[in-house]
């Protein structure tokens, strides 16, 4: 047994390292505040990239969440799978294999709403080709770029020209407008609320030219981790948490405010010690392979064993910490905290499901880890 911070591992000796661990109360208790937060789950369409684990969104589904956002086609799967009755693919299709694919899974699901986003109309050409070959109509909504710079179109006219194109194709059904803010990192929760409340504004008045003109806007799925919850409380909108299902130090430090608990860790080990002049260090096997590596390197990890030993170097297999307390013995188990636990979940096939005791439970096989 081991025990760090309240996480327990009861038999950390069954469990080859690095491995993911999910502490099934800690997920029960992000899913219960995600929706205390809003107001209710049934405004909220989280996106699956997070944990890409079907059992957990079955979890979100028993909670009450209208539908899931997704990136890639597996997550679509994999949430319609899950039992989601509407699902949003937030990713431009611009390959017509993907598109076909995309059509596929509408078909199969017939019963659900499958859409996706179109930014350009390049994006409308590609969806009206492979719906009309079909002989079917194919679901869409107009990304909206409020700042991001990533993927969308800029709000005015480009956006309404964009609505109308789409909404005029036979083969495609216009369901509404889909917003993500991820630029917006306020730590303020007033900043972050003003903020949202601009973008919500622009976008209503949208929304209202569209609808004077009589084109149906049925759906708004707005924000990130960061602003969802203004999105879900305002009307006719949905909000889209993502790391909230299990968060990260990342998500943690900036918004210490939020009611949520690190749910997903990652066990390791010691492997070697290093005591240098003026310097020591502990290597673990917590390399790229094991833990993100889309953040500056010291934010990657933490360890509860020892929340001040900072990583200073990473390698495929190897995670080094500078250390400032006595060394600890080869083959010391460490719990890490991931700095971004979306990227960390891809690098597993499954997690290993503990309960507050420490005890294996479950296994969650990550789904839809693959990218396509």
């Amino acid at each position: 047994m081991i025990e760090m911070a309240g996480y327990r591992v009861a038999d950390p000796e069954s469990l080859e390292t690095p491995v993911m661990v999910v502490y099934e109360e800690r997920v029960d208790h992000n899913i219960r505040a995600l929706g205390e937060l809003v107001g209710g789950s049934d405004n909220l369409m989280p996106h699956v990239k997070t944990h890409k684990a079907e059992a957990v969104a079955r979890k979100q589904v028993e909670s009450g969440v209208v539908g899931f956002k997704c990136a890639t086609l597996s997550e679509a799967e994999m949430a319609l799978n899950a039992g989601g009755k509407e699902v949003v693919l937030a990713y431009p299709l611009t390959q017509r294999i993907k598109a076909e694919r995309f059509a596929d899974l509408a078909a199969q699901n017939a019963e659900a709403l499958v859409v996706a986003i179109v930014s350009r109309p390049e994006h409308v050409d590609l969806l009206g080709r492979v719906a009309q070959e079909r002989g079917t109509v194919l679901r869409a909504m107009v990304d909206l770029d409020v700042g991001m710079h990533r993927t969308g179109v800029e709000l005015g006219a480009g956006a309404a020209d964009l609505y109308r194109q789409a909404a005029a194709h036979p083969h495609i059904e216009m369901r509404g407008l889909h917003i993500y803010d991820g630029h917006d990192h306020y730590g303020d929760p007033a900043e972050r609320a003003q903020v949202a409340q601009v973008h919500i504004d622009e976008v209503r008045g949208l929304v209202q030219a569209l609808r004077d003109e009589g084109f149906p806007v049925e759906r708004l799925v707005g924000g990130g981790s960061f602003s969802f919850a203004y999105y879900a409380r305002a009307e006719g909108f949905c909000g889209s948490p993502g790391t909230c299902i299990y968060w990260d130090t990342g998500y943690g430090d900036a918004m210490p405010d939020m009611p949520f608990q690190w749910a997903a860790l990652v066990l390791g080990q010691v492997v070697d010690v290093y005591a240098g002049e003026g310097e020591q260090t502990v290597t673990t096997d917590l390399g790229h392979k094991a833990i993100c590596g889309d953040i500056p390197l010291e934010k990657r990890a933490r360890l509860l064993n020892d929340p001040e030993a900072e990583l200073v170097g990473q390698n495929e297999e190897h995670g080094v910490f500078r250390w400032q307390g006595p060394l600890p013995a080869i083959g010391t188990y460490v719990l890490a905290v991931p700095g971004h636990v979306c990227p960390t979940t891809m690098r597993y096939p499954g997690s290993y499901v503990l309960d507050a005791e420490g005890q294996v439970v479950d296994y969650y096989p990550h789904t839809a880890r693959d990218r396509q």
